[in-house]
């Protein structure tokens, strides 16, 4: 069975090229007083004729929302991204994009959430950014974090005040950097306002500073600093001071463990990250990206039953995602295991009939167990809705259908 793409990869060379175009379609220009000012360099109506061409690439949604974002059309760029976690409920960076998107459409927003007078009306939608944000993090703590550089929260809402302009620029500077994915670039901005501080004067700095100063390093393989800064953070989230605020993404240690969890695993560091990634469920059972992460985890090192039991675990801990009924069905179909793989993929279909990928493995699992009707049926819709991106899959189903012919 061919890989699967997952959200924003790609299967083709020629799918390469449009992301790679999409990508290098916005640049950031640092703007000397405070701001950052982004601008496209191709018209957007070329990113919106790629959408159109592939309307059911949650990768193409959210490259247009993104456009739509710089040309002060949010309702549009809200209602792309919405289209792109309805397609992908695992798109990291969509969901990353819209917790951020309410405080462009209402600059004043941070301030108002920082002060605890968000007007009535708007209660729900910070909480609902809130969510956002939190789940873009539990889903990949190593997200792109493009979004960030579009809407930095302003100066106060950090706590700099008085004359604290020049380093706020030169902070603006540093999380513009996210943009185009420079996270060397800015973490040598972080790196620099650290200096030659004392290394127990530095894990004073603010919350908000060691969380992205964190990112950047880990982005950019300094995965001694990353873990540091995560284990200050873990120490210091029962402290009053660093509880609320837009510009923090978790107040609770655990989440601050998991993300730990993932640095360590992605440093080589695998029997720590198991052993926080276990911690962390028997702190919060229903942290069920954590069982994903096991999953992952185990899966690599050839321990296919566990693996299994990590993915029923995700689904059993939040059964209102579709993408892990489609991550269990998939696995369950390379295990040999088909019979239960094509019942949790036909479930996964019903959750989430967006999800071409489900469609594919459906057709593959129906086909093993002998439905050949259910089979013909998915390979068909998989070839009529799957985007450009599938170009390897929608050729093997469409040799798959001569056979059942």
């Amino acid at each position: 069975m061919p890989p699967i793409p997952r959200s924003g990869a790609t299967a083709t060379r020629a799918g390469r090229r449009r992301v790679l175009a999409i990508l290098l379609a916005v640049v950031l220009v640092p703007f000397p007083l405070a701001a950052q000012y982004a601008r496209l360099t191709v018209p957007l109506a070329a990113i919106e004729e790629q959408v159109a061409t592939d309307s059911m690439d949650p990768a193409a949604h959210y490259d247009v929302a993104l456009g739509y974002w710089l040309n002060r059309r949010y309702d549009e760029a809200e209602r792309h991204l919405r289209r792109a976690i309805a397609i992908e409920p695992g798109m990291a960076r969509a969901y990353l994009a819209l917790s951020y998107l309410p405080y462009a459409r209402r600059s004043k927003l941070w301030e108002e959430e920082s002060k605890r007078k968000v007007p009535a009306e708007l209660v729900p939608v910070v909480e609902e950014a809130s969510r956002f944000r939190r789940r873009a993090f539990l889903i990949d703590p190593l997200v792109d974090l493009k979004p960030l550089a579009l809407m930095i929260p302003p100066a106060g809402v950090l706590g700099l005040k008085g004359n604290a302009e020049a380093f706020y620029t030169y902070l603006m500077n540093g999380l513009g950097s996210f943009w185009d994915g420079q996270y060397d670039r800015a973490y040598q901005f972080f790196r620099d306002i650290v200096g030659s501080t004392p290394e127990a004067e530095h894990q004073k700095f603010a919350a908000w500073f060691l969380w992205y100063e964190a990112l950047a390093a880990a982005h950019s393989n300094d995965y001694d600093r990353a873990t540091t800064n995560l284990r200050v953070l873990m120490a210091r989230t029962d402290s009053a001071a660093e509880k609320g605020g837009a510009a923090l993404v978790f107040s609770e240690a655990n989440h601050y463990r998991y993300t730990l969890a993932c640095v360590l695993d992605r440093a080589g560091r695998t029997s720590e990250a198991i052993q926080l990634l276990q911690e962390a469920l028997t702190v919060d059972a229903g942290l069920y990206m954590a069982h994903v992460r096991l999953a992952s985890i185990y899966a690599e090192l050839k321990r296919p039953q566990a693996s299994l039991e990590e993915r029923r675990r995700a689904v059993a801990a939040n059964p209102d995602d579709p993408s892990l009924l489609f991550e269990l069905g998939e696995a369950l179909a390379r295990a040999g295991q088909l019979e239960e793989a094509h019942t949790t993929l036909k479930q996964a279909r019903e959750a989430n009939p967006n999800s071409v990928r489900t469609l594919y493995v459906l057709g593959w699992a129906a086909q093993q167990v002998g439905n050949i009707e259910e089979s013909r049926e998915a390979y068909q819709s998989f070839i009529a809705r799957a985007p450009s991106l599938f170009a390897e899959q929608k050729a093997t189903a469409a040799r798959r259908l001569q056979e059942l012919r």
